[in-house]
């Protein structure tokens, strides 16, 4: 009993993401109801006031000597990433919700905890991974507007404001991040003996969106084929095997020492869940239509355990002294 307890709460997103879906299909008044209200909002800012308490910011510093690694990480996470992981999204052949969804996760920020941690795993620079999180998540803030507006105008069929979304991400993420960051400097001793219960509350803030978002769908869910769903699922581990396969060459070109290569590969090939959906809920229902957005969630969820999945294997393989 006390085994099953301790893998639930080691795995508590992907159970809890799967557990809202089935929930939200079967059972979907709940959440509509709770969709109805500024719930999501609520959720969001709850997120991010978490992600500023367990910020820790001291390591940085030494980072920044690797400036060529530094460099290409953030370019590669803002820029070129978006713009390829675009193109190839809307070439997948699916639904087109799915493909949206895929170009909508393509373009956010690198993860915000899970990338630090698997690079700790592989022996990689951590204080590089935590630049990398800090530098792409503040920045993206600014830049997701104006990237999601060309990748999804260019490739797609959505029109959005860029400075009403910059709005929307400044007042969503920006501000209660600095909110959480400025409480850390008064509890930073309570935050850290209890960062396992604020990253579980985090979580389930997490868990809420996507809940209300299926159940605002779940019509639309139910008719979606499993063959679909495959096929989404196949398309998000491609795309994110190119972004893998694309960092390691720039690292090799770049000589990176294997540290920096590993916190490099790693963090400029994943992208976050939090923010996806974020984005996705402040997109207004003129562009994108609730019953859509439920199925625009699929691919950002599936995609972002496909990506732990697979790092997760790779950062095993290289914490066992396997080349990077």
């Amino acid at each position: 009993m006390t085994g099953a307890i301790d893998f639930l709460r080691r795995q508590m997103l992907p159970v809890g993401l799967l557990t809202v879906a089935i929930i939200g299909l079967v059972w979907p008044m709940p959440g509509r109801a709770m969709g109805q209200l500024p719930t999501q909002y609520i959720a969001v800012s709850a997120i991010f006031i978490c992600s500023g308490l367990l910020l820790r910011t001291d390591e940085i510093r030494a980072a920044l000597r690797a400036w060529r690694a530094t460099t290409w990480g953030v370019l590669a996470i803002l820029f070129i990433t978006p713009a390829i992981g675009g193109v190839l999204a809307f070439r997948m052949p699916m639904d087109p919700a799915f493909q949206l969804g895929l170009a909508l996760f393509v373009c956010m920020p690198t993860t915000l905890s899970s990338g630090i941690a698997l690079t700790t795993q592989a022996r990689g620079n951590t204080a590089l991974a935590l630049l990398l999180t800090v530098v792409t998540n503040l920045a993206g803030i600014f830049t997701i507007p104006f990237v999601l507006v060309a990748v999804l105008g260019t490739l797609g069929q959505i029109e959005l404001s860029a400075w009403d979304l910059l709005i929307k991400l400044c007042l969503s993420i920006l501000l209660p991040l600095m909110v959480g960051r400025w409480l850390r400097k008064y509890f930073a001793a309570w935050v850290d003996a209890n960062r396992a219960r604020i990253t579980m509350f985090s979580n389930l803030a997490l868990i809420s969106i996507p809940w209300m978002k299926f159940s605002e769908s779940s019509d639309r869910l139910a008719a979606v084929a499993v063959s679909n769903l495959l096929v989404l699922v196949a398309a998000g581990l491609f795309v994110h095997a190119v972004f893998l396969a694309l960092n390691m060459a720039a690292s090799a070109v770049l000589r990176l020492e294997p540290a920096q290569r590993k916190a490099v590969v790693l963090m400029a090939s994943q992208k976050t869940l939090p923010v996806a959906l974020t984005v996705l809920a402040l997109i207004p229902d003129s562009a994108v239509s609730a019953d859509i957005k439920g199925l625009i969630a699929i691919p950002c969820i599936t995609s972002h355990l496909g990506q732990i999945f697979v790092d997760a294997i790779l950062a095993t393989r290289w914490s066992g002294g396997a080349p990077a």
